[in-house]
């Protein structure tokens, strides 16, 4: 499957329009938006960016990002990273297209969606994380 094919079958199961802009569509998925961006011949993106960390907890957000990222296990098989150009938080995950049809796409989008939500509440809440130290793993369990 392309990635066009793969837009306009999304769109088909979500019953919405969904204009692929050069490669790449944002999609509202339960209430978050997704990026999924046409990486290359055979993998396809999904990104989300998770608002901006503040500078006072950049330390405690960063050990947070790292344990979820260690095994996936706070981030769904996604990635997370700090923009350096706006200090931001994004949420990365790759797939092979061949892997995909559009019901495996939806769930992929499901999950991803979940991880945007508890992240973004992480973000905003981060005034109440440590300032020290690592975090409770309760906090990152997405």
């Amino acid at each position: 499957m392309t990635f066009g094919e793969l837009v306009d079958r999304l769109g088909v199961k979500l019953g919405v329009e969904i204009e692929d802009a050069g490669g790449a569509v944002a999609i509202q998925v339960d209430g978050e938006t997704v990026v999924l961006q046409h990486a290359d011949d055979d993998l396809v993106l999904l990104r989300a960016d998770l608002g901006e960390i503040p500078p006072d907890r950049r330390d405690a957000l960063a050990s947070a990002a790292l344990r979820g990222n260690f095994l996936y296990r706070g981030t769904g098989g996604a990635t997370l990273a700090v923009n350096p150009a706006d200090s931001h938080l994004h949420l990365h995950k790759y797939n092979w297209l061949g892997r995909l049809d559009a019901d495996k796409a939806l769930d992929m989008l499901s999950r991803f969606a979940d991880s945007i939500g508890s992240w973004k509440r992480i973000v905003r809440d981060s005034g109440s994380l440590p300032s020290h130290g690592l975090l409770e793993d309760s906090l990152i369990q997405v």
